[in-house]
């Protein structure tokens, strides 16, 4: 069935190979064809039907299976007619129903451009606009023509002669793309294998050469020199090594080897899954390692801090090429992070193998071995990560301080701004901390370097908040020798410090809880009568965790016992019969014992076990004040800062404590000055100070700091002049 908007007429034809023919008569039936399509001004099906009449022999040799062009044997599928726009002739020869082949011709209407001929074993496309027809449709004229734009709109794929029918060929050239697609992917996972394979390989040699450092060059030297010097007990050699030398042998005598071996041979045996399976059992060393790897730190710090000629002969040692600029301690991890990276390795190489590899099922056994060992290195791994980071802040300052400790570990660390407690100037610094330990750094010329500036001890750190007027998210580090304001750019990043601060000091004394420090509650607790209160003003530290009081750790009284506690350590509440059974604020100890007596008394009452447990929850910071919070005196004045003046809205609240805020509508207050201690006057003339209006402007100051303020008007320079001036002396204007 021909169709209307067929573009191209085709002839399909069915021969048989004829043996006596001469190899270029295909090429020669196609060139004559050509030259009369090209001269000849008749209708393309005409011109076919006619040529295909007088040469019906030569159109049978031309649809032979094996008819070659040229100097090609192609099977008699492979022969292209390319031309210009999509005009072109071709022969592809098709399967009939009893079994043999048909050709079809195609030919256009529209004049050829070329005679190129190509070769090409990629089947035809099947064209919308083609039509297929027998050489008895062409002899009966079954053809039409087609229209120029329709033939216009595809017209740029030349057809394949001698291929199979697109029908035939889809089916065929799928299951031939399907296994070649799946050779490339074979082959891609087998290099991909291999790849990982040599990957075991190199690391598993520059691992071998990390443990004969330790065991054949720091191991065999520190013995050395221990026998001859007696530096120490020879007892402690083991425990500083434990059984690395086992450990290196293993690896150097038997598993690299194999590994090596293996390798070399990889086209005759491509396999690794044996080798670790034979020697994952032996993995087993490393748990006494790993267990011993925390007290061996310990030892080793230790003695590089007490004993000289032992720090001389690390330090002697650490110049060595083979260590790399790295000491004793950074190569000794590396044991412990060895079985977790044969088992990253073998995770990898398993997912290259194919379903049908014969290595397998020995690649899933060595993997699971490995994991086992693994796992009991796990939990080590986790304080070695940590340990991992105490060594790379000790490298960025310049090893100022021996940060190496089993218990330490690193908090937070970022950057900040310290301001001058002489100059006033604000310079960048970096803070570490650390569980135990704060560092306050300055960046150095060098990337990624700081130089030590001071060091505070988190036992015993006050975290005050801060008090300066012209700048806002300050706050105070302070201790028993130093005091230094800091801020951050957004209050968010203060929170965040001053509760990383806060979680520090109290995990600290946690830790610390079985051996408290200072005076404990050590008279029985009467719960029937009010206990005899010590006066806060003789107290300066917690009497249950010995931490100093300051604006960030208020004083409070236990209820029950009297003592004088910080909020931390009074943080849970107990009905007290003479507070009328109100919950009432105690320290730990007297609730402990409140507890113990509640629980062997026989009228115990379950339903108040609620009420016993509950807590304080965390209150509001100093500067959670609302700018119309009920205050003594308020208004806008204007700060005179380092750069300009600036108009605020400030608020004396009854606390004696003096309040800005950006406007009178704000929910927070920016910063917050205790005024008791400060003096106040009026400004008449002051040295290098040129002010417009001195009869408005106004200054508070004391030692180390002074603010100048500027009113609206003399009246409230007055008005604010008296109410500081008895803040500051603690005292409430009358009303």
């Amino acid at each position: 069935m021909i169709q209307d908007s067929a573009e191209e007429w085709s002839v399909k034809h069915v021969t048989k190979k004829n043996d006596a023919v001469q190899k270029s008569e295909p090429r020669n039936i196609v060139h004559d064809f050509y030259e009369k399509f090209a001269s000849s001004s008749e209708a393309g099906s005409d011109l076919l039907s006619k040529f295909a009449k007088e040469h019906d022999e030569r159109f049978m040799l031309l649809c032979s299976p094996l008819a070659p062009v040229g100097s090609y044997e192609r099977g008699g599928r492979d022969v292209i007619r390319s031309v210009s726009a999509g005009s072109g002739c071709g022969v592809p020869p098709l399967r009939t129903e009893e079994g043999g082949r048909s050709t079809m011709f195609m030919v256009s209407n529209r004049q050829m451009w070329s005679e190129k001929f190509s070769m090409s074993r990629s089947a035809g496309e099947n064209h919308t606009n083609m039509c297929r027809m027998t050489y008895e449709q062409v002899t009966r004229h079954e053809v039409y023509d087609v229209s120029e734009s329709e033939s216009e709109e595809e017209d740029a794929v030349p057809l394949p002669i001698g291929s199979p029918a697109p029908s035939e060929t889809s089916s065929i050239t799928a299951s031939e793309n399907e296994e070649h697609i799946l050779a490339i992917e074979a082959d891609s996972r087998r290099v991909k294998a291999y790849k990982i394979a040599m990957e075991l390989l190199t690391t598993e040699r520059s691992y071998v050469a990390v443990l004969r450092l330790i065991d054949q060059i720091f191991h065999f030297r520190v013995d050395q020199e221990n026998r001859a010097h007696n530096m120490f007990p020879q007892e402690m050699i083991p425990q500083m090594f434990s059984n690395i030398k086992s450990i290196y042998q293993f690896h150097h005598e038997f598993l690299l080897p194999q590994l090596e071996a293996r390798m070399t041979n990889w086209d005759q045996e491509q396999k690794i899954g044996d080798i670790m399976k034979n020697f994952a059992p032996f993995l087993k060393l490393y748990t006494e390692y790993v267990k011993n790897f925390d007290n061996a730190m310990n030892i080793i710090s230790a003695l590089a801090a007490k004993n000289q000629r032992f720090t001389a002969i690390m330090d002697e040692i650490h110049r060595m090429p083979e260590c790399g600029n790295l000491t004793l301690s950074h190569h000794m991890l590396s044991p412990v992070q060895r079985i977790p990276r044969y088992e990253l390795l073998l995770k990898d190489y398993l997912k290259k193998l194919s379903d049908d590899s014969f290595d397998k099922e020995d690649t899933k056994k060595a993997l699971h071995l490995v994991s086992t060992a693994a796992n009991h290195a796990n939990e080590a791994m986790k304080k070695i990560d940590k340990f991992k980071q105490l060594l790379e802040v000790q490298e960025k300052i310049s090893g100022a301080v021996d940060l190496v400790s089993p218990t330490r570990e690193l908090l937070k660390e970022g950057k900040i701004v310290k301001i001058s407690a002489r100059s006033g100037d604000h310079q960048e610094r970096y803070l570490f901390l650390f569980s135990d330990l704060l560092l306050l750094c300055s960046s150095r010329l060098l990337p990624a370097a700081y130089r030590l500036r001071a060091k505070f001890w988190v036992e015993g750190l006050q975290v005050l908040e801060g008090d300066n007027l012209e700048t806002a998210n300050t706050f105070y580090i302070r201790d028993d020798h130093k005091n230094v304001e800091l801020y951050t750019q957004t209050v968010e990043e203060k929170t965040s410090w001053l509760d990383a601060l806060c979680v520090a000091i109290e995990e600290l004394y946690k830790r610390k809880s079985s051996f408290k420090l200072g005076t404990k509650c050590s008279s029985p607790v009467d719960a029937q009568k009010p206990p005899n209160y010590i006066k806060m003003d003789c107290i300066h530290k917690c009497m249950d965790c010995g931490g100093s009081f300051g604006v960030m750790k208020r004083k409070h009284h236990c209820r029950a016992c009297g003592s004088v506690v910080c909020g931390k350590c009074s943080n849970q509440k107990y009905p007290l019969p003479f507070e009328d059974n109100r919950l009432s604020r105690v320290c730990r100890p007297c609730h402990q014992k409140l507890l113990q007596q509640r629980s062997a008394s026989p009228d115990r009452n379950d339903s108040d076990a609620e009420n016993m447990t509950t807590s304080f929850s965390r209150g509001k910071g100093l500067l959670e004040v609302s700018a119309d919070a009920e205050c003594v005196l308020s208004g806008y004045l204007q700060l005179k800062t380092n750069k300009s003046w600036v108009r605020r809205w400030f608020a004396l609240h009854p606390d004696f404590v003096l309040y800005s805020f950006r406007s009178h509508t704000d929910q927070r207050a920016m910063t917050a000055t205790p005024v008791p201690g400060y003096a106040v006057v009026k400004v008449s003339y002051c040295k290098g100070e040129s002010f417009g209006e001195k009869d408005k402007v106004f200054k508070m100051y004391h030692t180390k700091k002074m603010y100048y303020f500027q009113a609206e008007s003399p009246d409230v320079v007055d008005k604010w002049v008296c109410a500081l001036q008895m803040a500051a002396q603690a005292e409430l204007p009358s009303s």
